[in-house]
């Protein structure tokens, strides 16, 4: 999924964010696999809802790249 999403990475500048959002999110849940056991549904919908929300995020707010300092 990473590879298919590196190509339009620098399209949405929060991509970035949500996708090291789910790798945590992956992360936890192979930690707590043997005490509680997150079912496949909510796993996807959980990755499925960071992904929309970090391109939504994106074209709500686009990148100001003309910042004078």
């Amino acid at each position: 999924m990473y590879f298919a999403l590196a190509g339009i990475i620098d399209k949405f500048h929060y991509l970035k964010t949500g996708l090291s959002m789910i790798l945590i999110f992956i992360g936890f849940k192979m930690l707590i696999v043997d005490l509680y056991k997150i079912p496949i549904g909510y796993s996807l919908g959980v990755i499925a809802l960071i992904l929309i929300l970090s391109v939504v995020f994106s074209l709500l707010k686009p990148k100001n790249k003309d910042l004078k300092l």
